[in-house]
């Protein structure tokens, strides 16, 4: 009997015309290593190349594509289809803001800014479209984009019971984004994993979700995973700021009280993209992809229902994962500890969120308003994730290339998440 490979497609791609669209096998055959097998991209327009299907559009249209997935003696092992839309740029005709949310991934405002310029700057690298009156809003902000975007945070994190993270001030610290993800532990025994590294500042959340006291001074000592082991002095330490959407007069999220505090006139379109963290503490239930992606599913409904209800018009997108680094970034993140360090488990829980995530905004309740944007499809985890050379062993100064963080892109990387939402940002304007 022959094995079966997957090919995780959604419904659509968003395409513009005259941007050129990649899609990458990593991100979308189900497998340890896609390119040991014969892929073919068959669609009326476009190119097959051997690592992603390429294609520039010209006009609009709708164009059908079917990837296959071959072995020896051309077996089809696997294949999906999936719908090329193509949309000429057209500028909204009212005003429209865009309200992006997520965690470490939006955190750094690239994407947003990068969509943003895309639309509204009239030159740059590929060419802004020149469109006016569309605002990015969010208390966190880079450049002229708003957003809400924290390192480590989940679809709860955003509810106002949620406090778990500590900022640790550390004037003197060597740590870097190789340290990322390590474990420290304080005085008292209690582990915290470092999320964020920012200048004298540094993010911690509480590892296994642990209820210990935050300290409020002394060190932190290396307990795994870190390149930079010296302590960490803490001069001062904080407790992470509650959901910006929290509305303190009834304890409870508010979206229009959330606009209202902050001077935003309302909320047209929603980017959410969350799903990475927590792996951990479903490894420790004993959950399986499935039943964690449906419970992330689960939880966003939540979210995604207060949303509508104070702004029924406003179209909610749900950003899938993609694929993390695929030639060694997940054991130097994450050590050889279970289950981050598991390259394939981690694909396998990437194609099973982007499905679960799909079927959520196409069930009837939601499917008026909301949408899956696929970012796997359209991101090279190849050559967009962090990297260094090393030695291929301890007595050979031939060196390759290893990668040095797991789930964190390269700039290049943000900047592919930020092709993925202006293309389908693009197709919204048209409908206003």
């Amino acid at each position: 009997m022959s094995e079966k490979i997957n090919v995780v497609l959604p419904q659509k791609y968003d395409l513009v015309v005259g941007d050129t669209f990649q899609l990458f096998y990593r991100g979308i055959v189900d497998a340890p290593n896609p390119f040991c097998y014969d892929i073919l991209s068959i669609c009326e327009k476009g190119r097959n190349y051997p690592r992603y299907f390429e294609f520039l559009p010209e006009e609009a249209g709708e164009f059908k594509l079917t990837v296959y997935v071959y072995g020896a003696n051309k077996v089809l092992l696997g294949k999906g289809e999936t719908l090329l839309c193509v949309a000429e740029p057209k500028a909204p005709t009212k005003p429209l803001n865009v309200l992006c949310i997520g965690d470490s991934l939006t955190a750094g405002g690239i994407w947003p800014e990068e969509v943003l310029r895309r639309l509204t700057a009239t030159d740059g690298e590929p060419k802004g479209l020149g469109f006016s009156d569309i605002n990015f809003i969010g208390t966190c902000k880079k450049g002229d984009a708003g957003y809400e975007g924290y390192g480590g945070w989940r679809w709860e994190s955003y509810f106002p019971t949620s406090v778990n993270a500590m900022w640790v001030v550390s004037k003197i610290n060597d740590k870097t984004i190789e340290d990322q993800h390590s474990l420290w532990k304080d005085e008292n025994g209690n582990i915290w994993q470092l999320e964020t590294i920012a200048d004298d500042y540094l993010k911690f959340n509480r590892y296994l979700e642990h209820d210990g006291a935050r300290p409020e001074s002394g060190v932190l000592v290396h307990y795994k995973n870190a390149k930079n082991t010296s302590p960490i002095t803490i001069d001062s330490s904080s407790t992470e700021k509650k959901s910006p959407f929290y509305d303190e007069e009834t304890n409870k999220i508010s979206f229009s009280t959330y606009c209202k505090r902050n001077g935003f006139s309302g909320i047209d379109a929603v980017y959410i993209f969350l799903g990475a963290n927590g792996r951990i503490e479903a490894y420790m239930a004993g959950l399986t992809n499935e039943e964690h992606c449906k419970n992330l599913a689960e939880k966003g409904k939540n979210f995604v229902r207060l949303i509508h209800e104070e702004y029924p018009n406003a179209k909610i997108n749900i950003m899938g994962l993609f694929v993390p680094s695929v030639n060694g970034g997940m054991g130097a993140s994450y050590g050889a500890q279970l289950p981050y360090c598991d390259y394939y488990d981690f694909v396998r829980f990437v194609m099973e969120l982007n499905k679960a995530y799909e079927e959520w905004t196409l069930l009837p309740e939601f499917r008026d308003y909301t949408e899956f944007v696929n970012t796997s499809g359209q991101f090279d985890s190849d050559n967009n994730m962090p990297n260094t050379e090393k030695s291929v062993n301890t007595r050979n100064k031939k060196t390759e290339i290893i990668g040095t963080n797991g789930v964190h892109p390269l700039p290049e990387g943000y900047l592919q998440i930020a092709d993925a939402v202006f293309r389908n940002l693009v197709h919204l304007c048209k409908e206003l």
